[in-house]
């Protein structure tokens, strides 16, 4: 003879089991909808990791980016970012990534005898022009923008 036909069924669940069975339920599916909200809330509004853009296969439109730094005397010289920067950073600077930017320039502020530097993000779309600055031995980056009119 087989268990089922000799075992009584299951006792059904009580009222307070259900009820925190229901509310775990609606905390995981709640959770399912904040979650991917919450890069609507950060400061970096060019960061589209994880948005359902980011799998489309469509390209940003194209920005010019170009660095310089001034140094004690006064002397302004340019950076060439393909040599001083990994290339998926130089994209994500391309892309106004704020914490990549800021990385950057205090990372190019460590050099010796540099008062300031500078990067400048030229976008053929309504992006326009970000300028970001550092003034080195202290203060904190600084973004100017510039829109394209239209």
């Amino acid at each position: 003879m087989a268990s089922f036909e000799t075992e009584p069924p299951p006792a059904e669940p009580s009222g307070k089991a259900r009820q925190r069975a229901g509310a775990f339920i609606a905390a995981f599916v709640l959770l399912q909808f904040l979650i991917p909200l919450s890069y609507l809330g950060r400061q970096d509004s060019a960061d589209e990791r994880f948005t359902w853009r980011s799998f489309t296969g469509t390209e940003p439109p194209a920005c010019d980016t170009s660095a310089s730094l001034e140094r004690v005397s006064g002397e302004r010289e340019p950076i060439a970012l393909e040599t001083s920067i990994h290339p998926d950073w130089l994209e994500y600077v391309g892309q106004n990534r704020r914490a990549v930017v800021n990385a950057f320039l205090e990372k190019q502020c460590e050099a010796d005898d540099v008062l300031e530097v500078e990067l400048v993000n030229r976008c053929d779309d309504a992006r326009g022009i970000h300028a970001y600055s550092l003034r080195c031995g202290g203060g904190r980056p600084h973004e100017s923008v510039r829109t394209a009119t239209r």
